[in-house]
Parts: C-alpha cells; sequence; structure tokens
C-alpha cells in the first residue's frame, strides 16, 4: 500500500514553542511510497525537506512532518539489513557492555524499535531475558522466527504491564518517532523501579555536523527530529528519570556498507570508494567508527 504525500505543521518536541526559522531545505526527491523512506539502509541523502531550529530551545527538527509515519514503517521491507548482522553484532556488543555499567541481567529488557531481533539475541547471550516492540510486521515476523517474543507496534500503546522491566533500549529510535516526549513517559511506565534506560541518537551540535551543514548524511527525511545532548536530557528529566549519563557512541559497520554512507559526497566519489574496497579484498572488514556525532544516554528511573 503506497502513501499519499501529506504532511502537518508540528511544534517542537522539547519545548513546544511553534516559534522556528528555516535552517536547511531540500526537494523530498521523486515520489516513491514513503516506506522506501524509512528502512535503516535507505540511501536517500539530501532528500530531506524542511528543517528548522527552535527559536526558543534551539532544536532542529523537521516541519512539517508526515502525519502517517507509523504505517510507513509497519510496511517497510529492508532485505539489505539482514546482511549487516556481523556489525550489528559488534556494535550491540559495545551497547550491552555500557548498559551493564548502569544495570545488569539477571532480569527483563525490552528493546523498543528492535527490527530482525539483533540486539535481542545479543542481550539474550548476555543474560536477559529479552523481548522485543516492533512497528514494522516484516521485521518483526522474522524475530519471531529467531524464538524472540517480538510485539507488533509502538511505545504509543505498549502491550506490556506497567513496571514489568528492569531496563528499556531505545538504540536509534528517538529522532525516528512522532511524539519524543510520549514515547519517553512510556518507557518510564515499563521500568520497574531502580530499572534503566539506554538509547543512543545522532548530536547535530557535533563539530562534524555543524561542519557539513546540509550536507551531514544524518539529514534524512526518516529522522525527524536532530537533538543535542542537553535536550535528550531535559525530556528524561522532565519524564521522571534521574542521573543521565551522556557518552559519544561508536558504531561498527563492514567497509561495504560504510562505503554507501558516502554517497551524500555524490555518485563519483563514493562509487570510486566502492571500488577501492573491493580491489583491496576489505569488504566484510569491519570498521569501528566514532566522529562525535552519535551519542548514548543512560538514565535511571527512581527507587519509589
Amino acid at each position: 500500500m503506497a502513501h499519499t504525500e501529506s504532511f502537518v505543521s508540528v511544534p517542537c518536541a522539547v519545548c513546544g514553542s511553534r516559534r522556528n526559522s528555516l535552517r536547511f531545505e531540500t526537494p523530498l526527491g521523486t515520489p516513491v511510497p514513503l516506506e522506501s523512506f524509512f528502512r535503516c539502509t535507505n540511501t536517500h541523502y539530501g532528500c530531506f525537506g524542511r528543517i528548522v531550529r527552535c527559536d526558543d530551545c534551539g532544536l532542529l527538527y523537521r516541519d512539517p512532518q508526515e502525519p502517517d509515519v507509523l504505517d510507513a514503517y509497519g510496511e517497510a521491507v529492508d532485505e539489505d539489513y539482514l546482511a549487516e548482522w556481523p556489525a550489528r553484532q559488534a556494535s550491540f556488543r559495545r551497547s550491552l557492555r555500557q548498559l551493564h555499567r548502569f544495570k545488569t541481567p539477571p532480569g527483563r529488557l525490552l528493546d523498543v524499535g528492535a527490527s530482525t531481533g539483533f540486539f535481542l539475541r545479543v542481550a539474550r547471550e548476555g543474560g536477559w531475558q529479552a523481548v522485543g516492540l516492533e512497528p514494522s510486521r516484516w521485521a518483526a515476523d522474522l524475530a519471531r522466527r529467531d524464538g524472540f517474543r517480538v510485539e507488533n507496534g509502538t511505545l504509543d500503546a505498549p502491550p506490556f504491564e506497567p513496571e514489568s522491566f528492569d531496563a528499556l533500549t531505545l538504540w536509534d529510535v528517538i529522532e525516528h518517532v512522532s511524539d519524543p516526549r510520549g514515547t519517553l513517559a512510556a518507557a518510564w511506565s515499563l521500568l520497574k523501579p531502580g530499572g534503566v534506560i539506554g538509547l543512543t541518537t545522532m548530536d547535530v551540535g557535533s563539530l562534524v555536523a555543524r561542519l557539513l551543514g546540509p550536507r551531514w548524511p544524518h539529514l534524512m527525511r526518516m529522522h525527524l527530529w536532530y537533538f543535542q545532548a542537553a535536550h535528550v536530557v531535559r525530556l528524561l528529566e522532565e519524564v521522571g528519570f534521574t542521573a543521565p549519563q551522556c557518552f559519544p557512541h561508536v558504531r561498527v559497520l563492514n567497509a561495504t556498507y560504510l562505503a554507501t554512507r558516502f554517497r551524500f559526497i555524490g555518485d563519483r566519489a563514493w562509487h570510486a570508494l566502492d571500488a577501492l574496497v573491493r580491489v583491496t579484498g576489505q569488504r566484510d572488514r569491519l570498521v569501528p567508527i566514532c566522529l562525535g556525532d552519535l551519542f548514548a544516554v543512560y538514565a535511571t528511573k527512581p527507587l519509589d
């Protein structure tokens, strides 16, 4: 089912202001099914529409936005993501080690935006009773075939009892949801007292983001909000979490996939880089990347 183009104006997700100034603007590109823009591995760079800066708190965000984002995620199919298991496994193992600085198993862990279950595998190996929540019907079905409990849906209407998890993760999720504050409030409700939330997202205030401006590759239609660490900390504290701690986030990519991430610099350059990767036999080499434009945050739900 393809979606027609429709948009609504939105307020700032952090402070609620509707006062903003245009920061970047591009065409949205050739019309294609909306769900193609919301696959993890999509490469629709330079086609993000209108990005504004909140005049009151400085948050960057897409305005207007599509009102049917959730439907698009529900229909998304991303076969290319499956080839990323070795790199995703390495990234998620790093994230799990970091999470364990704040909360260790045994216990129940909910991974929101679980996709095909890659982090669930890592979390289960690490001792957690891992459960997933995923809007894509295709991805949730694949995770269930691997033996995981993955509910199809989002934190807008979570199919779980309150205070039923010891840890909750939102890896690269908060920038995609229509209501970040509501998402974090729902996470707070699902965690037991003393439970820990972990999330990752992009840092639009980073040096890399500021230097690249509109060519920063994280500026994509699927990303609705562009946070700095202070924005995320503010939201977490306002919904009730305590002691948020932020860290640079290291992502591991295989060299072939990394080459595709350079499409933002132009087709000739990334084709040359892709050819170099192939000629040198480095297609499957795992490369840790930390440019300072991704960060992780961990926070705790207070004890009663």
